[in-house]
């Protein structure tokens, strides 16, 4: 595994099963395909991986990069702004500059080695957890060799924002990658969104989810740890809680609307996930290190700068921290509960504290939640009126 702080390889013998679940997050979505139509469309698939089909791909791509990514940058800037916020001219292009470079390695690694060619393998079984975390082991080599390539340029931007004075700067960056990529997406057919969309995910989920901290921290942990344990149990079901608490949020805030457009919106809900996800991965990382500092001085900064450019309001931003603990806590046991509750108290009550000037949140209580395990042991929930 790439450690981009310390910018070497760390053993990949001691993290196999945190990197099989780390992996299985940027997996082909192949389990949204029909079992039906994988087996008739297995030939266009393949095809569609092809050394051909991805130079065809890549060079399309290229054709818009450096478009893409100015008008990502434009976007951006006027959202900055828009809420009163500005960044030096030079400072923007510095950061764009990298952003594109960033993309550009990306798309040529994308066209010279497709990582995920050996879940191929796995077309037919990919819809079974095992499966898939089977699927994800074979392809940690390439996966590896991927992150070497980019954690360079990551550093390298990273230090650009860390170095700035203007605490503005993370979220121009933040949001302006996320633009860039939507803008990508647009020049992909269903096929290519397939194959390339996890590359582009990953590089999302990079800046702002810090799995390569979790990672780090379990490794050095004690292995037998009740803490270890319970997150390592947890983080394959941090999608599934994200899906939840979008869900409760659809409920709860229908009429919310961001700059990005309405909640119902499929570019608002891939955004929503990835960024309840990284609720989570700051909330893991809290109990490992049993301290919430991470989440006081990394995360809540993020969220500060963010979400008021993207006119994201603060009440929905509590609504889902609360509502990911709420989830958690009802499939803990009672000595996990425990190990969990105090920290999830004291997020809970940072997010609230952190409130912006001038933001009212209202009471929020939200109905209860009710869990039902099938007879395969799935959790499923459902969110009950009074």
């Amino acid at each position: 595994m790439y450690d981009f702080n310390q910018g070497q390889a760390a053993g990949a013998d001691a993290n196999n099963e945190l990197l099989k679940i780390w992996i299985a997050r940027y997996l082909p979505d192949l389990g949204s395909i029909s079992s039906y139509v994988r087996h008739h469309a297995e030939e266009r698939l393949r095809g569609a991986i092809s050394e051909s089909s991805r130079s065809a791909t890549t060079q399309k791509l290229r054709q818009h990069l450096a478009s893409d990514c100015a008008h990502a940058a434009t976007d951006t800037h006027q959202l900055l702004v828009a809420t009163g916020n500005h960044i030096d001219t030079w400072q923007l292009k510095n950061l764009s500059t990298y952003i594109q470079t960033l993309y550009a390695t990306l798309i040529d690694c994308y066209e010279q080695s497709f990582i995920f060619s050996p879940t191929l393998e796995y077309l037919h079984t990919i819809d079974c957890e095992t499966e898939r975390l089977a699927a994800a082991g074979s392809v940690i080599p390439k996966f590896e060799n991927l992150l070497l390539t980019i954690g360079p340029i990551l550093r390298e931007l990273k230090a650009v924002y860390f170095s700035s004075i203007n605490r503005h700067l993370l979220g121009f960056m933040t949001t302006q990658i996320h633009f860039t990529c939507q803008h990508i997406v647009s020049h992909l057919d269903l096929d290519e969104r397939l194959w390339l969309g996890p590359y582009l995910r990953l590089l999302d989920e990079l800046i702002c989810i810090p799995w390569q901290h979790i990672c780090a921290v379990m490794t050095a942990a004690e292995g037998g740890s009740e803490v270890v344990a319970l997150v390592k149990r947890m983080l394959p079901q941090m999608s599934a809680i994200s899906a939840l608490t979008y869900q409760k949020a659809l409920q709860t805030y229908p009429s919310h609307t961001s700059s990005q457009g309405r909640i119902q919106s499929a570019g608002v809900q891939r955004s929503s996930l990835r960024d309840l996800s990284m609720f989570q991965a700051y909330i893991w990382l809290c109990m490992l290190e049993g301290d919430v500092a991470i989440i006081e001085k990394r995360l809540l900064p993020i969220c500060l700068q963010v979400f008021p450019i993207t006119k994201v309001s603060w009440e929905l931003v509590i609504f889902a921290i609360q509502t990911i603990l709420e989830i958690t806590q009802s499939q803990l046991n009672t000595s996990e509960r425990e190990l969990f509750e105090t920290q999830a108290e004291t997020i809970k009550n940072l997010f609230w504290q952190a409130t912006p000037k001038g933001e009212q949140i209202m009471c929020l209580q939200g109905p209860p939640l009710q869990a039902r395990v099938s007879s395969a042991g799935n959790i499923s929930y459902t969110w009950h009126s009074n």
